[in-house]
Order: C-alpha cells, then sequence, then structure tokens
C-alpha cells in the first residue's frame, strides 16, 4: 500500500479531487538480448518475445473433477525474479533447450526506463494535487500542507517530502491586495462622512456597518 492510498483513506477531503503520481517507477525484469548470439541460434526478436509471454501466464492449470464438485486449480507460477527468467526456455536446437541465458540475460529494473522527474537536480516522485470544481483553493492547498508532517512521519528517513510548486501564491497575493483595498475604501468612506457632517453618530454607524456588510458579502 503506497503513503499516497493511505493518506488520503484516513484523511478528510477537503476540496482534493484527485492526487496522480509523477515520475514513479514500476519493477520490472528486462531481458537483455545478444544480437550476435541470437543470429547465431537463428533466433528473431519475435521469436523471443513470443515464447517470454506464454512462460509465465497466470492461467488455470487444471481441474479436480469430484462427485458433487468441480474444482479449478490455480497455481500462481509466474516469474518474479530475474535470475529464474535466466532458465526459461526460448526455443530447442539439436534437441537441446536454449534458454535465456543462452542469448542473454534477465535483470530487474524499471518497467519504463525513460520515465523520471527531477526536483532539485536529484531524482523523485511528484505528487499532483487537483482540487475539486467550485471547491476553495486556497482552503484546499492549506489542508495539504497541515498533512504533510503526517504523511512524512509514515514514510523512511531518507525520503524527503516538501512543496515544489504552489500556485496560490499569486491568488493569495491578490485577497491581500483586495483586503487591504477594502480596509482603505472604509477608512475613506469613515473619513469623508465625518469630514462632512461632524456628528458622533453619523460616523460610528456607517464605520459599523459597512464593515459588517462587506464581511457579509465577502463570505
Amino acid at each position: 500500500m503506497s503513503p499516497t492510498s493511505c493518506w488520503r483513506r484516513n484523511q478528510p477531503d477537503i476540496g482534493r479531487r484527485q492526487v496522480t503520481i509523477g515520475g514513479e517507477q514500476k519493477p520490472s525484469i528486462r531481458i537483455q538480448i545478444d544480437p550476435a548470439k541470437l543470429v547465431a541460434k537463428n533466433l528473431s526478436l519475435e521469436d523471443v518475445r513470443q515464447q517470454l509471454a506464454i512462460s509465465t501466464v497466470n492461467t488455470p492449470k487444471g481441474n479436480i473433477d469430484g462427485l458433487v464438485r468441480n474444482y479449478t486449480i490455480y497455481a500462481n507460477d509466474q516469474l518474479v525474479e530475474a535470475d529464474k527468467w535466466n532458465d526459461v526456455v526460448i526455443a530447442y536446437r539439436n534437441g537441446a533447450p536454449l534458454r535465456v541465458r543462452d542469448i542473454g540475460t534477465a535483470v530487474a529494473g524499471p518497467e519504463d526506463a525513460k520515465k523520471a522527474a527531477w526536483a532539485n537536480g536529484k531524482r523523485g516522485v511528484f505528487l499532483v494535487v487537483f482540487k475539486q470544481p467550485g471547491a476553495n483553493v486556497i482552503d484546499t492547498v492549506d489542508s495539504v500542507k497541515r498533512q504533510l508532517p503526517r504523511l512524512t512521519a509514515a514514510m523512511p528517513a531518507s525520503v524527503k517530502v516538501g512543496i515544489l510548486s504552489d500556485r496560490t501564491q499569486t491568488i493569495r497575493a491578490s485577497v491581500d491586495d483586495v483586503q487591504l483595498t477594502l480596509m482603505l475604501t472604509i477608512a475613506l468612506v469613515v473619513g469623508v462622512i465625518f469630514i462632512f457632517l461632524r456628528t458622533f453618530w453619523a460616523t460610528v454607524i456607517p464605520s459599523i456597518t459597512v464593515p459588517i456588510s462587506l464581511m457579509a458579502r465577502w463570505r
């Protein structure tokens, strides 16, 4: 179970729509073929591919017929280690089996060697969080940041977790600018009322009602 799935299941979903993973590497077994040995054995890459495809298929191996019930035998004999792949028979030549190790070698490696993600000059994995339609993006980002310490504690000490990109920085700056503009506007409105009316209650009443009205509208 990945830390991402654990985090998403245990924590309340506050505006998060989905989390995509970038730069991840899935484990796989890669067969490295020597072209010279392949030609010497009178084989093609397609011949090797077809034989490898049917060598580790997880299919029923048979069945047991009883008086009342019939049972299908499922035995998972798929090869998951590179060393065992070296013993897979590719073809027969002169009555002798031709194995993977005779034309190359099997090694453990990534499923896609060209997929990678880089952060600050180092290999990493990206977790891209998308908000739900209509959700407050700032609240969504703040909720993610609050969960980062718990996510970090659940991972090995060698794994470093950090924020690489936060697209709410400009949004936060715009919100702060709007709030500052509103406060200045309220101060100017109250000041103009006081200058022209010069009465205490005529100044106090709008100084209270205007902020309350704006706050209600803002929410």
